[in-house]
């Protein structure tokens, strides 16, 4: 180490003399060059007060070299005094205009002022002083980089390598801007001959392991990650970015094991833990996702965290233990409405419905009356079968708010469930009148134009307005699909309802009407196999007759 700090110095005297040798007499010189050297070996050390204090003195006993001042700017930089180093810079190239180091610090102090016209300038000002200076293209790069001007970085990189062909930072940045403008192709061509001259240059690993992924081919994008991981364990990107393919291919237990390793990276990142848990109740390990779940709220209170421990005391049939959870959470912050609507579901699952209502409605006052919970309760009286009630409810807090239509279409939908549709079509009209574009008031009027086989050009045309605000909603998709199944193209109804069979595989009207298109395509063995779990599902003793009779129907067809 003292070897190669001897030598350093030694070059930086080297230099020095190189530099103003012959402008100063023997004693000037002997005091400048001391100087310098006392403001180099101060900098190198961090001391930058010292080598301000000794570049300032080379200066003054050497008034017009560019070099201390070009030392004396690069300083101020490192201070965050810009308007000092371009100052010092100025002067420098006012001695000097083709000093090419002078040059690379003023670009680079106009970049970090975000002046990148006049750093551009700079730039160019050095690559016509040296059509092959390979750093200052690379700047340039940077600029246009940063301006989102990615073909201009392209052909700068392409310049370099027009000279140096086997310039492995060229050719990873042209590959990473084709990337950026999604051309690939182009991408992994010139990425993969950087991995060719530097097999290990992990950079150049991870895009193409991400370009592979993007493209679909997880297995390969697995093996680029595998690489990289391969020469540095401790990369978190290529990691996080494995686990997030094991979650897509639903191979969770893989994903829990690089989230682990992750996690052991980071002890204090929280979050590592809740996305353990979440994996772990996704398989339905309520026991593991709730140690994961407490080992993350003993590091910092998360509302969010212990709704998911209420979910997890929920699934493993707990309702005492989800309810406490959920209680524990601050009652004026915005997650607790979400808590609200947990603590709902379990007291329709448990059939306390009303000790749910009298629960819910205590917090009434202290959420300011929010429309939301007069929604919950009116689910509440809806499981009970009381619409009247139901509807009660919702027309209180529709004094309190007027105009908001979730709570007036909930009465529609009330109303229908009521059995007076004609009431439940007008309000969805009103609803429509205020709100065109209202998803579930256009999929209502839609289906029910469907359910009576009228208007059907105009039902599909009201349920894709609907779909283009929702495509993932599956009461929708059931909707698109029921007018495809009355318009008799019942392989296009199949091809929709299934698509709601995986989004809402509890919901007993899809299944019924898988059951019914099954039917209609004289593939009686998945009808009866749709009907049967629609009876099973349904709670509605009318429908569950109405069911059954397609079910028997069907049977004496096989």
């Amino acid at each position: 180490m003292v070897i190669w700090r001897v030598m350093r110095i030694k070059a930086v005297i080297i230099l020095f003399f190189m530099l103003i040798g012959t402008q100063l007499n023997a004693a000037t010189f002997s005091d400048s060059i001391w100087s310098f050297l006392h403001g180099y070996i101060s900098e190198s050390r961090g001391d930058y007060n010292d080598a301000l204090t000794y570049y300032s003195k080379a200066l003054k006993e050497n008034g017009t070299s560019t070099e201390v001042r070009t030392s004396l700017a690069s300083l101020y930089v490192k201070k965050g005094d810009l308007a000092k180093a371009e100052e010092l810079l100025n002067e420098a190239l006012a001695i000097n205009p083709d000093s090419r180091t002078a040059l690379m610090f003023m670009a680079g102090v106009q970049a970090a002022k975000g002046v990148t016209y006049k750093a551009k300038a700079l730039y160019e000002k050095c690559i016509e002083l040296d059509p092959e200076d390979t750093e200052a293209y690379m700047y340039l790069g940077a600029v246009y980089i940063g301006e989102k001007q990615y073909d201009a970085a392209i052909s700068i990189y392409e310049k370099i390598l027009a000279y140096d062909d086997d310039n492995v930072i060229a050719l990873y940045y042209t590959g990473r801007l084709y990337g950026e403008a999604k051309d690939y192709s182009k991408a992994k061509k010139y990425l993969m001959k950087a991995l060719e001259i530097k097999p290990n240059f992990s950079p150049a690993l991870l895009d193409v392991a991400t370009i592979y992924e993007i493209e679909g081919d997880l297995k390969t994008a697995i093996e680029y990650y595998q690489m990289v991981l391969s020469q540095d364990p401790t990369d978190k990107k290529a990691r996080s970015r494995l686990a997030t393919i094991f979650i897509r291919q639903k191979e969770y237990d893989k994903a829990i094991g690089q989230f682990e390793k992750l996690s052991d990276l980071d002890r204090h990142d929280i979050s590592l833990r809740v996305r353990i848990g979440l994996l772990h109740y996704e398989k339905g390990r309520y026991d593991d996702a709730i140690r994961e779940f407490n080992l993350a709220l003993a590091t910092k209170n998360d509302n969010t965290v212990r709704i998911y421990l209420a979910m997890s005391w929920r699934e493993k049939g707990d309702m005492k233990k989800a309810l406490e959870e959920l209680n524990k959470i601050d009652h004026k912050s915005e997650e607790f409405l979400m808590a609200l609507k947990q603590m709902t579901l379990i007291y329709i699952k448990t059939g306390t419905i009303d000790e749910g209502i009298n629960a819910i409605s205590k917090y009434l006052p202290e959420t300011q009356n929010k429309p939301e919970l007069y929604i919950l309760i009116s689910m509440l009286y809806e499981e009970k079968n009381d619409h009247v009630n139901g509807i009660k409810v919702l027309e209180e807090a529709l004094k309190l708010e007027p105009d908001n239509l979730d709570v007036t279409y909930q009465i529609g939908m009330l109303y229908e469930k009521k059995g007076d549709s004609e009431k439940a079509l007008a309000i969805m009209k009103d609803v429509l009148a205020k709100d065109p574009d209202f998803p579930n008031a256009l999929n209502f009027i839609g289906y029910s134009l469907a359910e009576k086989g009228v208007q059907l050009d105009e039902a599909e045309s009201m349920i894709r307005r609907a779909l283009a605000k929702r495509p993932e909603d599956g009461y929708i998709l059931d909707s698109l699909g029921w007018v495809y199944f009355k318009k008799g193209n019942f392989t296009a109804a199949l091809e929709e309802i299934q698509k709601a069979g995986i989004l809402l595989p509890e919901d007993p009207t899809v299944q019924e009407h898988l059951g019914d298109i099954y039917s209609a395509l004289n593939d009686y063995s998945n009808a009866v196999h749709h009907y049967e779990k629609s009876i099973s599902l349904e709670k509605d003793p009318a429908k569950k007759n109405s069911v059954q009779q397609k079910l028997d129907m069907i049977k004496k067809k096989r």
